[in-house]
């Protein structure tokens, strides 16, 4: 059975317009795909913690081990064995919320998610596609940090294809957010 793995860093502090843009991508694409089983990782403060000096050097002991079953790896393997990801976050000072990077922080791991070879690096992880989702209150325009980095760590880490779903321009005056979000929603549709 395939795997999806939502990462859900739709931090806002009203409903979240990005998550109305994943649910929608997560309902199209089991639709088409009921055997697909979903997992999701809620991003938030407890849940994903940053590496610290002691918690790099705890790790680093465990990666020169190879003892994967410590929960320390626990999302790493959790996204190792997903065959689709879908990253849900707002456009945040150029890029995303900050803990998406803790999250990514936490799934890096050296002969678990990535080797190195004599060539640079090479994925371990069996992911099929990575999926994107972002809304923005204004225009992102060439500056999507966010989704350009995202592309990179797939890149890493073996996963072949990515693909962006956002909506923009949902917090600039005359515009209609709400159909904007709409009309992202029916695009999503179309793609499937």
């Amino acid at each position: 059975m395939e795997k999806m793995l939502f990462l859900d860093a739709c931090i806002s502090t009203r409903a979240s317009r990005t998550k109305k843009l994943c649910t929608a991508y997560i309902d199209e694409f089991r639709r088409k795909n009921p055997e697909t089983a979903l997992e999701t990782v809620v991003l938030r403060k407890g849940k994903a913690e940053p590496l610290t000096k002691e918690r790099i050097v705890e790790r680093d002991g465990y990666i020169r081990k190879k003892d994967w079953d410590q929960p320390m790896f626990d999302y790493a393997r959790q996204f190792k064995e997903a065959d689709y990801i879908v990253v849900g976050t707002p456009y945040w000072d150029l890029s995303f919320a900050s803990i998406l990077k803790v999250y990514i922080e936490n799934i890096m791991v050296a002969d678990l998610t990535f080797a190195s070879t004599s060539t640079g690096f090479k994925g371990l992880c069996q992911g099929k596609k990575l999926i994107y989702i972002t809304t923005a209150g204004g225009f992102i325009g060439d500056k999507n940090f966010g989704y350009d980095y995202m592309c990179g760590i797939a890149d890493m880490l073996g996963i072949p294809e990515t693909e962006l779903v956002k909506a923009e321009g949902l917090d600039i005056d005359g515009f209609d957010p709400d159909k904007i979000v709409a009309k992202a929603i029916e695009e999503i549709k179309d793609r499937f």
